[in-house]
């Protein structure tokens, strides 16, 4: 026998395309909860094959106006429409020179193929504990601007964005617009790095972005931000561990004490996937692995 038929994903649900974010939200407000946003759709056209999603009908929201586009301000930063494709991100110039850690959690998303068509604003709002894009974007200071129910528009930074496994601020009118990445400084280095059981389209175990930021004339840590990935309900910073390294000369041992402290900031849980403890002892290697980099980086940024 073959494989069982799959029906087309779109034989009961209705499609629409709105031309503007009022438009968008007066649908949401039609289906009621069970109309569905899409963007590039990568996961919940899956999701409704697999029958573990459903819904009435799909909105795709690339019509909608500078969802879909991006810009670079030179001393504001990177300005993203949610609809953004990361394959669009990850060839810019830009992002490659100012921007590494991001373009390190972006790369290892799925396919090529795939990241012609995902969103950075799909990985957001899917609210994955291991969503690659979320800790790369915290250290950076990112800021996501939303619309609710007809409220206006709402600016957080990303961290607050997430509410749960699965679950982010927006309800069920809810339309994330943009993401605000503000532009490093010149003493500023960063890294992400990630560990998965296969080296290519799989989901992080834990993974973690660093940023360091350095004094230019003693070359002590002025600033620090780290976040970890697929180790607590949402994405977090390990508070515990910038906290001690704020300050510091940003030697082999001081980094190898903030990447111990780092585990304290993270609540992970057993799964098929990995333990408790091995994700909490993974997460020590990373922290540990991307400050060097990051502070690396830094220097090497401040030299040129």
């Amino acid at each position: 026998m073959g494989p069982p038929y799959n029906p087309p994903v779109l034989a009961s649900q209705d499609y629409y395309e709105p031309a503007s974010v009022g438009e968008a939200i007066d649908l949401l407000h039609r289906g009621g909860g069970n109309y569905k946003l899409i963007a590039g759709g990568t996961d919940v056209i899956i999701n409704l094959r697999r029958h573990t999603e459903r819904c009435r009908a799909l909105i795709n929201i690339k019509k909608m106006p500078d969802i879909a586009t991006w810009s670079a301000d030179a001393g504001k930063g990177l300005h993203i429409g949610a609809a953004t494709p990361f394959r669009e991100l990850e060839r810019s110039t830009t992002v490659i020179q100012q921007y590494p850690a991001l373009l390190e959690s972006m790369v290892v998303i799925g396919s090529l193929q795939l990241r012609n068509q995902a969103t950075i604003g799909g990985n957001l709002c899917n609210a994955s504990p291991a969503a690659d894009s979320a800790p790369s974007l915290m250290v950076y200071g990112a800021m996501v601007t939303y619309v609710d129910d007809g409220q206006g528009e709402r600016t957080l930074p990303v961290e607050q964005f997430f509410a749960g496994p699965g679950r982010s601020v927006l309800g069920p009118t809810g339309v994330l617009l943009r993401v605000d990445v503000p532009e490093p400084t010149k003493h500023t280095g960063a890294c992400y790095l990630r560990f998965t059981p296969r080296s290519a389209m799989d989901i992080a175990i834990a993974s973690v972005a660093s940023r360091v930021t350095l004094e230019p004339s003693s070359g002590r840590i002025q600033d620090v931000a780290i976040a970890l990935g697929a180790v607590a309900p949402t994405p977090v910073r390990a508070q515990n561990a910038e906290d001690a390294l704020r300050g510091q000369e940003p030697t082999q041992a001081t980094l190898s004490n903030a990447a111990e402290l780092a585990k304290e900031d993270c609540s992970p849980i057993s799964d098929l996937r990995g333990s408790a403890s091995y994700r909490s002892s993974l997460i020590e290697v990373l922290v540990r692995r991307t400050l060097e980099s990051a502070v690396q980086r830094a220097r090497e940024k401040a030299s040129t």
